[in-house]
């Protein structure tokens, strides 16, 4: 065989290797901008996986207009889909309008997370601590919002590096969106959400038809209950009182409140830990129509939820009541620190605060918390209503009018979704077409209807 057959083998051989790293890259581009669309994203290396796939490490993460401060690290990731499909998403792995019918199984493992964030790591997650996997973790504390992994240690608890799973998973028109979130030594969470492909079929066109939470408390919210109490100067007992409050106050930003079962159920959670599991069926599914609707009655009516604390099992019972939003003072506060402040309002200056007149106020938990444009340390959530925005110059609450802001920049916010910085291009079949700032540069994007909430300008 001659040196040129060699050399030619040589060559083929090179850029056989090349087109090999260059798809692993594409594919874990890919797949990141799926799982984190509001963070900006960076890994060191990647593999391609023969089989179906590609190895990922060093991944880090910064929400969207965050701070260094504000970075979240995993150590590696691994993604896994079937070879075929993994083969065509070369061709448009590069895409950045997503086609959610072209999805089959995907699923990323993330291992080896940490970091200060207090961002959720994703919407569906929201309520959870990013460590802890324990909903509303901090709720009821006087100085503390969130809480990091390396804070345990002065709780007692002996924790592993947190692990976190996202799977895609479609069968017909129904597509299953699985995740994961574990601290080994403090707790985990399991989030599955059922959706409808209708319409266009991205990621803009789904109809929610049902979610589950399930969650397995692993030490962490006893030895918060201890820590807390301790740290305030108070029992155990009157610290679940204040955290079932917090929780309560949460929940009545959104415009909801749980009956006195449900209430109870959640407490017996809030004080032992143990296990929770939260499903909801919504019929008919939760459409575009319904999901911009501030209406929580509409919601609630096509809800068919069942709450299980420790293997007993209830139907959730939950109410709208009239939206009481945070005070517009409330940026450095914690929730419980608000709800003092609310109850020295609205009782005598001599009247002292009572245990018994927490339980009381005490009627419920769920799933609402602080608009993040006022509160940036609560997680922002999947299913609560927006916070009333205060009218004023600059801000836009009209999607229609947005549009005509070609060339200006605005910081948009969304429902479940953290704040973007973006500048307006204009509009293309009724959505509206924006610029979105990045850390390596900008990003066309459109913005739905149904997820706006509102848009303040940039000067």
């Amino acid at each position: 065989m001659s040196i040129w057959h060699h050399l030619g083998a040589l060559i083929a051989v090179v850029i056989l290797l090349f087109y090999w790293a260059f798809h692993a890259r594409v594919v874990a581009e890919g797949a990141l901008m799926l799982a984190f669309p509001d963070w900006d994203v960076s890994f060191r290396s990647c593999w391609m996986n023969p089989l179906g796939g590609a190895w990922v490490s060093d991944i880090d993460m910064i929400p969207v207009d965050g701070t260094e401060e504000d970075a979240y690290h995993f150590d590696s990731l691994s993604i896994d889909v079937p070879i075929l499909q993994y083969y065509r998403s070369g061709a448009s792995g590069k895409k950045r309008k997503i086609d959610l019918s072209a999805i089959h199984d995907i699923d990323l493992k993330f291992s080896g997370g940490h970091g200060t964030v207090a961002w959720p790591l994703s919407s569906e997650l929201a309520i959870f601590g990013n460590a802890s996997a324990s909903p509303f973790e901090a709720a009821g504390c006087l100085d503390d919002n969130v809480w990091t992994a390396d804070e345990f240690a002065s709780m007692g608890l002996s924790v592993k590096p947190t692990s976190f799973r996202m799977g895609w998973h479609r069968d017909g028109d129904v597509l299953k969106i699985e995740q994961s979130l574990e601290t080994p030594g403090a707790g985990r969470v399991d989030s599955i959400d059922e959706f409808n492909l209708v319409g266009s079929r991205n990621s803009e066109d789904l109809e929610l038809a049902a979610s589950e939470w399930h969650v397995l408390d692993q030490g962490f919210v006893q030895a918060r209950n201890n820590f807390c109490a301790e740290k305030d100067g108070v029992s155990t007992a009157e610290f679940v009182d204040r955290h079932v409050a917090s929780v309560q106050r949460a929940l009545r930003v959104g415009g909801l409140e749980a009956t006195g079962t449900t209430d109870a159920a959640y407490r017996k959670f809030a004080e032992h830990g143990g296990s929770l599991d939260l499903v909801i069926r919504y019929s008919p599914a939760i459409d575009a129509a319904v999901s911009e609707d501030d209406d929580w009655g509409r919601w609630l009516a096509r809800a068919h939820a069942e709450l299980v604390v420790d293997g007993q099992t209830q139907r959730v019972g939950m109410r709208t009541v009239s939206a009481q939003p945070l005070p517009a003072d409330s940026e450095d506060k914690t929730l419980y620190s608000i709800v003092q402040m609310e109850r020295s309002r609205s009782r005598p200056a001599q009247e002292p605060e009572t245990a018994a007149s927490t339980v009381t106020k005490a009627t419920g938990a769920a799933v609402a918390a602080a608009d993040p444009a006022t509160n940036a340390e609560e997680p922002e959530l999947l299913m609560a209503s927006p916070v009333e925005a205060v009218e004023r110059p600059d801000t836009i609450l009209d999607y229609r009018k947005l549009a005509a802001e070609k060339g200006q920049r605005f910081m948009v916010y969304l429902k479940g979704k953290s704040p973007m910085k973006v500048e307006v291009v204009g509009s293309e079949e009724g959505l509206v077409k924006v610029r979105r700032y990045l850390r390596s540069g900008w990003l066309e994007h459109t913005i739905a209807r149904a997820g706006f909430e509102r848009a303040v300008r940039i000067h």
